[in-house]
């Protein structure tokens, strides 16, 4: 009998089946690269489960937000699109607004670059250089994120999750 209350594995999974369809209607991905950018958002998320950065990286700073952990001028960016609109940041439909958004606009070369890549590990790999640029890489880790949301996508049995502390990009 399962549990009543999903654990952060079949989240993760939920999310990716929610998110992943709509990645590639809207920005015209295919499963592979919606995969790899899933998995750098769930990597920077913590599965999607962490709406704010937990230890940031500059300290003082308000640290990452959002579906994508946007920082410094990125974060104030996605505070200011949502408040021309009317939405709170921490909607996460105003997340993915703002991520479709940034992926067609300031972001365009990383979105193109994104729809070229015909593997896994390519699509995981483009999205951190060419998008989200992180101060700590962990491409093991992202890759993992990758192939449970592939997985997702795919209806196939998730893979464990990966080895990464709260908090941790």
């Amino acid at each position: 009998m399962s549990s009543p209350l999903p654990n952060a594995r079949d989240s993760f999974a939920a999310a990716c089946r929610r998110l992943g369809p709509r990645l590639m209607r809207d920005l015209g991905l295919s499963d592979v690269q919606a995969a790899g950018l899933l998995g750098n958002l769930g990597h920077e998320t913590g599965g999607f489960r962490h709406l704010q950065e937990i230890a940031p990286a500059v300290p003082g700073s308000r640290g990452g937000w959002g579906l994508a952990q946007w920082t410094g001028p990125r974060r104030v960016a996605l505070e200011a699109w949502c408040r021309a609109r009317g939405l709170d940041p921490a909607d996460p439909e105003a997340g993915y607004g703002y991520l479709c958004a940034e992926l067609r606009t300031t972001e365009a070369p990383a979105l193109a670059a994104l729809r070229t890549t015909t593997t896994l590990a390519a699509a995981t790999e483009t999205v951190w250089r060419r998008y989200e640029r992180p101060g700590v890489v962990a491409p093991a880790r992202r890759l993992a994120w990758a192939r449970r949301a592939l997985a997702a996508l795919r209806d196939g049995p998730a893979a464990p999750a990966p080895d990464r502390r709260p908090g941790q990009a």
